[in-house]
């Protein structure tokens, strides 16, 4: 089992003033993640038929961590969104 990749590390702001605070989202994956194509199928009564498909990606659970070496500084994982948290300075 390879270990996660991490694509990015990106605040949505990177300067800030004692007291702001900025998003900063880690996007992650697994490389040994496998896609499943699914199809699916409707026909009406007139025999018309209209098809689509969709791809899932079956991967290990990541976990993110995200830590700070200012010790003032504040990191808040957001329970809403993996990867996702808020720094406050």
């Amino acid at each position: 089992m390879a270990a996660p990749s991490i694509r990015s590390i990106t605040p949505t702001k990177t300067s800030l003033m004692p007291g702001e605070s900025t998003q900063v989202v880690i996007d992650a994956f697994d490389p040994d993640a496998r896609s499943i194509t699914l199809a699916g199928k409707v026909t009406d009564a007139g025999g018309n038929v209209s098809t689509v498909s969709t791809v899932l990606t079956v991967g290990d659970p990541i976990t993110y961590e995200l830590t700070s070496s200012d010790p003032t500084v504040t990191v808040t994982p957001d329970p809403a969104v993996p990867g996702r948290f808020t720094v406050t300075v």
